[in-house]
């Protein structure tokens, strides 16, 4: 059988799990179960590596704002304190956002969730790691995620900013403005203009409210492209690797559960197993979202500040997509969330990403019900494969 059969076989699979294979649900370890059985078919000898998701971060988020919103009120009698609750919500936000660390999301229930980690050996001494990771799950769609209004906000924002809408970066900001608010209060008083300043930054904080908490339970997208094609580049680039292996670079192909958390499943992941890891020669190479429209390489990412990912690693994308004669192939900077690559970067480690958008700066059919197979572009999957091949060798001889 080809790769190309076998990327769609691997994508119609996935996304026809019913009910649906959400983060931390059963429809998520049918999905780490599929490919625990490609994988033995490969030759990976695949572990499954069990661990606790919260998948509740919508809500989380909107737990931030009310917060706020109760503080800026608090903030008329009792400023200080308001202010020391809106500074640790802040900080809170940033490590929930960033992957760093996390706080409030520990209030909700967890659920269980895996990886499936297979390995394989080069035809020499390791001095090398690359990891090959996509997510196996599928995220919610909700009202916000319409492609009419979605893809709409973004090319407006394309057009008159050049980037990506910043909607959590607005929310962090806005915390911060609370906080101004509140002390001012605290070293001036109640006055008509600190009380504007209240009531202005709360009232900013129902935007979020109102898009996050419908968010939390929403029904789940097929997850064609978003996260199955990536998921078919993995396996097949283990299968163009498995009889052929890098000289002196393990590849390790990592199935990973729960990302459509905000990246919880691989913070778990990098937490549990950083400390193992050699930073200086240990790559992530992240496919996420390639299935229709043109490939990009994600140079950096972050919702309150973006945070770059390797230089050597983008270059080395970029440069064999150009060897490889696509010259659609160009850097793109995301803002309105992360991909698996942040847990790694944000943690000293080199990592990349690619992702498939179109002349929007959007994924096609992203996180909605229209994100089926019969949508899926093959020959964008191939490209991104082709590139993260060439890329792997450059890895093994150059690095």
């Amino acid at each position: 059988m080809s790769g190309e059969e076998r990327y769609l076989e691997d994508i119609t699979r996935l996304a026809s799990i019913k009910p649906d294979r959400g983060p931390a649900t059963p429809g998520e370890k049918e999905a780490a179960d599929y490919v625990e059985g490609r994988m033995k078919e490969l030759g990976l000898n695949p572990v499954v590596e069990p661990f606790r998701s919260i998948p509740h971060f919508y809500i989380t988020w909107a737990l931030h704002s009310l917060i706020c919103i109760a503080c800026c009120l608090l903030a008329f009698r009792q400023p200080w304190i308001a202010a020391a609750i809106i500074l640790f919500i802040t900080v809170s936000f940033y490590g929930d956002t960033s992957t760093r660390f996390f706080i409030l999301r520990h209030l909700f229930p967890t659920g269980p969730s895996q990886h499936v980690v297979g390995k394989l050996k080069p035809k020499g001494e390791a001095k090398k790691v690359v990891y090959v990771a996509a997510h196996l799950d599928a995220g919610q769609m909700g009202f916000s995620f319409n492609p009419e209004k979605a893809e709409t906000t973004q090319a407006f924002f394309k057009k008159h900013f050049e980037m990506q809408p910043p909607l959590l970066a607005l929310i962090f900001y806005d915390m911060i403005f609370n906080l101004l608010a509140c002390l001012l209060v605290a070293a001036v008083g109640v006055t008509t203009f600190t009380t504007v300043l209240l009531l202005l930054g709360a009232a900013v904080h129902i935007i979020p409210i109102v898009i996050f908490i419908p968010h939390e339970f929403a029904k789940i997208c097929p997850g064609a492209s978003d996260n199955a094609s990536a998921v078919a580049v993995m396996l097949e680039l283990a299968r163009r690797f498995k009889d052929n292996p890098p000289e002196n670079t393990e590849l390790r192909f990592l199935g990973d559960g729960s990302e459509e958390t905000n990246m919880h499943g691989m913070s778990c992941y990098m937490m549990k197993h950083q400390q193992e890891l050699d930073k200086d020669n240990t790559y992530f190479l992240i496919p996420e979202t390639v299935g229709q429209a043109r490939p990009r390489v994600v140079v950096g990412e972050g919702v309150c500040w973006v945070v770059e990912h390797s230089h050597e690693l983008c270059a080395a994308l970029l440069m064999a997509a150009k060897d490889l004669g696509y010259k659609d192939v160009t850097p793109i900077c995301l803002r309105t969330g992360g991909t698996d690559a942040s847990p790694a970067t944000v943690r000293g480690f080199k990592a990349a990403v690619m992702i498939a958008m179109n002349e929007n700066d959007y994924p096609p059919n992203y996180h909605w019900h229209t994100d089926v197979p019969e949508n899926i572009d093959v020959n964008t999957v191939r490209k991104v494969a082709n590139i993260f091949e060439a890329t792997i060798k450059t890895i093994d001889a150059k690095f």
